[in-house]
């Protein structure tokens, strides 16, 4: 049995233990229509002007109050506790929640650190000859001399001589524009557009388009994003990064992870394993694609040279992690192939080279890895652009062909033999005579383009496929 003395205290405490823990110390806060000050401190408001609302502000060198409502002005700098709204303009700084527990005991510091929805923020405009800064979230436009700095994120728009830098500390996602003379940062997540010489960055999901030198973002959202969404990207700099890809990288280098969307360049990288989800890859276009899958190198013969050679790099649009790795959908397995192209005729001492971009696509008999079926018939389409050179030499005059082509193959043991045919389009200077390009093919004259003479005739070729 527990004691009555000891049954009433405990009954005493449970009664009012909460009541006591659900009172808040108010914090003491001022609202004026105006306040001059010449420095912090030595204003209108006097030494406590930061418990001050202003609705105007005028400082002469610099001034300090818990916020701003409509306009403040300052030859230097502008300092802001807690909020601030409407209108500032600095000419060195604009500083929003400097230091918000200026003025305040002990306990009413406690009684604001413990306010959950306590937060330094501004909705409005900013001008500031070098820094604007925001403890917490931005609302509205900044424009910097250098810097714009936003603890949180910006809902928005911001501009900088040398940078914008937003996000580390509430893990929401920014949106709305930065431009930079030099770098842009949305740390937790971006939506809208970065735009800088030299570099863009956001760790989290990415929306929108990033313009600079270097871009980064840790996700790039698209159409085959999960969960689905209408949101969309693109990157173009010299080198873009990604771990994960979902829209376009274009650039000299481009780094795309676990690629699902486009990427255009002189190298791509991506990842070489299928994703585990019923989601196509994406789309490598380049010279050298480093996670390659597909690749083949073939042997021809066409009406241009006795002796063609193509080597392919690129990807699988729709393989799968099954051990066959046929699709799951669909009659055929799809690779994209980019093929760097080389061409030579002994007999007419003439050579070419070139690029194409194809599609070869693999029958599909089953998913069994043990089907001799799978596989046993090849296509490639899609476009090839030459140059031609007239001897062994490099041919210096313009010239360039473009081959829209059709392969059919089967497989002989393990290696395919195919044959194709192909329409050609061929541009060249109007001074080169009927013979100058040796065609194995029936010519016809399609008129001048831009100068030049183009050319049109039906192709044809045979080769083997390793």
């Amino acid at each position: 049995m527990i004691p009555r003395r000891r049954y009433a205290l405990c009954l005493l405490l449970m009664v009012i233990t909460p009541a006591y823990s659900q009172v808040k110390k108010k914090i003491r806060s001022y609202e004026k229509i105006l306040q001059f000050s010449l420095f912090p401190g030595i204003s209108t408001n006097g030494i406590e002007s930061g418990s001050y609302y202003n609705k105007f502000s005028f400082n002469l060198f610099g001034g300090l109050s818990a916020g701003n409502r409509i306009l403040e002005l300052g030859s230097l700098v502008n300092v802001n506790l807690k909020e601030s709204t409407g209108i500032q303009i600095a000419g060195l700084a604009n500083i929003v929640g400097a230091n918000a527990y200026v003025n305040l005991s002990q306990s009413e510091e406690r009684a604001l650190i413990n306010a959950e929805d306590f937060q330094a923020n501004t909705k409005g405009i900013q001008f500031a000859g070098l820094l604007n800064f925001v403890r917490n979230n931005t609302q509205g436009i900044q424009f910097a001399g250098m810097l714009n700095v936003v603890g949180g994120d910006i809902k928005g728009f911001q501009f900088a001589g040398i940078g914008n830098s937003a996000g580390n500390n509430t893990g929401g996602t920014s949106s709305g524009i930065q431009i930079a003379g030099f770098y842009n940062i949305a740390k937790e997540g971006m939506g809208g557009f970065q735009i800088s010489s030299l570099f863009n960055y956001t760790d989290g999901n990415f929306a929108g388009f990033q313009l600079g030198a270097i871009n980064k973002a840790r996700t790039m959202m698209g159409k085959k994003s999960t969960p689905p969404t209408r949101a969309r990207s693109l990157q173009i700099g010299l080198v873009n990064f990604s771990k994960a890809m979902d829209g376009w990288q274009i650039g000299l280098v481009n780094f795309g992870g676990d690629m699902r969307g486009k990427q255009i360049a002189l190298i791509n990288f991506f990842h070489n394993y299928p994703l585990k989800e019923y989601s196509r890859m994406g789309t490598p276009i380049g010279l050298l694609n480093f996670g390659s899958s597909g690749s083949y190198l073939s042997v021809s013969y066409n009406e241009l040279f006795s002796a063609n050679v193509e080597y392919t790099t690129g990807n699988c649009l729709n393989c799968t992690w099954t051990q066959s790795t046929m699709p799951f959908a669909g009659r055929n397995q799809i690779y994209n192939q980019n093929a760097l192209i080389a061409g030579y005729d002994a007999a007419r001492k003439t050579w070419g080279f070139g690029y194409g971009f194809q599609k070869v696509l693999y029958n599909k008999n089953s998913m069994l890895p043990t089907d001799t079926n799978n596989k046993k018939r090849v296509i490639h389409y899609g476009l090839k652009f030459l140059h031609l050179n007239r001897d062994l030499s490099f041919d210096k005059a313009f010239n360039v062909l473009t081959r829209l082509n059709f392969d059919y193959g089967k497989r002989w043991r393990w290696l395919y033999v195919f044959a194709g045919v192909s329409v050609n389009y061929f541009l060249h200077d109007v001074e080169d005579s009927e013979d100058t390009y040796k065609i194995g093919s029936k010519k016809f004259d399609a008129g001048n383009l831009f100068g030049h003479k183009a050319e049109v005739w039906p192709g044809y070729s045979f080769g083997l496929q390793f």
